[in-house]
């Protein structure tokens, strides 16, 4: 995901300079690193990578951690190391649970709704969440079968 810096100019606009701190790459000897984008140009833009990038990195993992406390995920919906990403919430398990609670909302958007064109989209929808459902399934099942295989408990 692509991050724009709005209300830039000069320097940092255009990438010669950090958007953090203004330090100017051309008359102090630091490593710059992208970060971002100009909204105004889509040119890139950049911060000093220290002490600057680190802190765009922990306001971005603050900001992360209140957007799942604000939607009730909690830390404890964050995989672990350890976890395998396809059962994490992020994974294509979650992602499963999400096509099909898309589905079962066009189902009840389908059976009251008689404009063809708003049809047309749900049918559309449905369409599109259902192929990307019965693909994460199968990958999911195959997970499964695979780890009954390993653990020996098969």
């Amino acid at each position: 995901m692509t991050r724009y810096f709005w209300n830039i100019s000069g320097p940092e606009g255009d990438g010669l300079a950090c958007v953090v701190c203004g330090t100017s790459f051309l008359d102090a000897r630091v490593t710059s690193v992208a970060v971002g984008r100009n909204p105004a140009d889509e040119s890139e833009v950049f911060a000093c990578k220290e002490p600057c990038v680190v802190s765009l990195a922990e306001d971005a993992e603050r900001m992360a951690r209140e957007m799942r406390a604000a939607a009730g995920l909690d830390d404890a919906d964050v995989p672990d190391a350890d976890d395998d990403p396809v059962f994490c919430v992020d994974g294509h398990f979650g992602s499963l649970l999400r096509d099909l609670r898309t589905l079962s909302g066009t189902e009840a958007l389908l059976s009251t709704s008689d404009d063809n064109t708003t049809l047309r989209f749900l049918l559309s929808l449905t369409a599109r969440h259902a192929q990307t459902a019965m693909m994460r399934a199968r990958l999911v099942l195959a997970r499964t079968r695979a780890e009954d295989g390993k653990g020996g408990d098969g």
